[in-house]
């Protein structure tokens, strides 16, 4: 072989050997943070956890002024709570999150921002007390 050719075939084995130990780091640090949540069941709630925030924030930004920012915050604090015991129905926390999103964070393909009315946030609020999961 020639000088050329040995030092491309030595880069290519020093590439591949550099992508083949960072795959692994990264798939290593995947599984530790993915036991860190708790698996599949931890990370399902630390999701809805994050899509609560995000919604959290859109409200008090949106917020009306028939509703104070703390029963916005003691509601969600509440929910949050219930998510980290694992007492909430996931799939109707969920709907209401996504169908409050849709109707106020961007409806249709319009640029201006709907802000809620005041009983639409109480509802909102009531549907997300609703999705709680009461220990009898």
């Amino acid at each position: 072989m020639s000088l050329i050719a040995q030092k491309i075939s030595g880069c290519y084995r020093r590439v591949l050997v550099f992508m083949f130990v960072s795959i692994i780091l990264c798939v290593g640090i995947g599984l530790i943070l993915y036991n860190q949540v708790g698996g599949t069941d931890g990370l399902r709630y630390w999701t809805a956890t994050r899509a609560l925030n995000g919604t959290e924030k859109l409200i008090l930004a949106n917020r009306p002024d028939g509703i104070s920012q703390e029963n916005v915050e003691i509601q969600f604090s509440i929910v949050r709570e219930s998510i980290k015991k694992q007492q909430i129905d996931l799939r109707s926390l969920y709907d209401v999150i996504k169908s409050f999103q849709e109707k106020f964070h961007n409806p249709g393909l319009s640029a201006a921002k709907v802000k809620p009315s005041t009983p639409e946030v109480e509802t909102f609020l009531r549907d997300l007390n609703q999705t709680i999961i009461l220990d009898e």
